[in-house]
């Protein structure tokens, strides 16, 4: 058992995290969900710092454990570099769960790692630090962090706006003068801003279009606009054209997602810098 605690678990541990670390300089991730994605969003920093000081923590763990394991060092050095990781974790997930729509799944990894091996190097230590870890969620509950609710959860469109952009009106008028059906989400949701700032939009009226796994994202008002004529001529356009053969065209495109951003000039937007200026960015009509 000790040997698990101390040198197999943590050498698992560093493959996990190392694993993230690399994936993430090629641009990749064990982990795509919202939950993580808006999990970086909420950094200060580049994502791929935290990794680096998580594969710098748990290579720590591993040589400490693998002296530990041969008595080379105390158990008690052992235990106070997991522990500070554990509650280290404890403190990232806590304010997850209270400012996020959903949980990262990588660093729930992470957590479960930390806990295995702090339960199973030593019980006694491990419920000296379960109170610590209650305690500290606790804290977090206490403080009054915005709590998210998820979206973009069915099949439909979703518009990122705000009340009081001139472009979010011209788009909201043309999709109710067209009795086209949408879910408004305004800019002011952490959520909604944690999604936009993670797709480094800088305006709205941002429109994703959920069909199934596909999501599609497009940006700006000229371009929101643009897609729904151009989609009613193609449904046009194929209900004018007999159709001789029952088989079924399928989209050969291997994407999930299309983005389609306004960096046209004509293509005009309320910048979101923050609600206070959102009115004074807004480029002129």
């Amino acid at each position: 058992m000790k040997k698990i605690s101390f040198i197999y678990l943590p050498l698992l541990f560093t493959i996990y995290v190392t694993t993230e670390a690399i994936l993430k300089l090629f641009h990749s991730t064990l982990c795509e969900s919202t939950g993580c994605l808006l999990a970086d969003s909420l950094l200060r920093f580049d994502s791929i710092y935290l990794n680096f000081i998580g594969v710098a923590d748990a290579l720590v763990i591993l040589l400490i454990g693998i002296l530990t394991f041969n008595k080379k060092v105390s158990e008690k050095l052992f235990f106070i570099v997991v522990v500070s990781s554990l509650l280290f974790e404890t403190i990232m997930l806590g304010y997850q769960y209270f400012a996020s729509p959903q949980m990262c799944k990588f660093c729930m990894g992470v957590y479960t790692f930390l806990v295995l091996i702090t339960l199973l190097s030593s019980r006694k230590y491990f419920i000296m630090v379960v109170p610590a870890v209650i305690a500290l969620i606790t804290a977090l509950s206490f403080l009054a962090i915005p709590k998210s609710q998820a979206f973009v959860v069915s099949n439909g469109n979703y518009l990122i706006q705000s009340s009081t952009c001139p472009h979010c009106k011209k788009v909201k008028a043309y999709l109710k003068e067209q009795h086209i059906d949408f879910t408004k989400l305004d800019i002011d949701d952490i959520e909604a801003r944690n999604f936009a700032t993670f797709l480094n939009f800088k305006t709205i009226p941002i429109l994703l279009v959920k069909d199934g796994k596909n999501v599609q994202i497009i940006n700006g008002d000229k371009n929101i606009i643009e897609y729904f004529e151009n989609k009613n001529e193609t449904i046009n356009m194929e209900d004018s054209v007999q159709v001789e053969d029952s088989a079924t065209v399928e989209d050969d495109s291997s994407d999930n997602s299309q983005l389609i951003n306004g960096d046209e000039e004509d293509d005009e937007g309320c910048g979101f810098v923050s609600l206070t200026k959102l009115e004074s960015n807004c480029s002129k009509e």
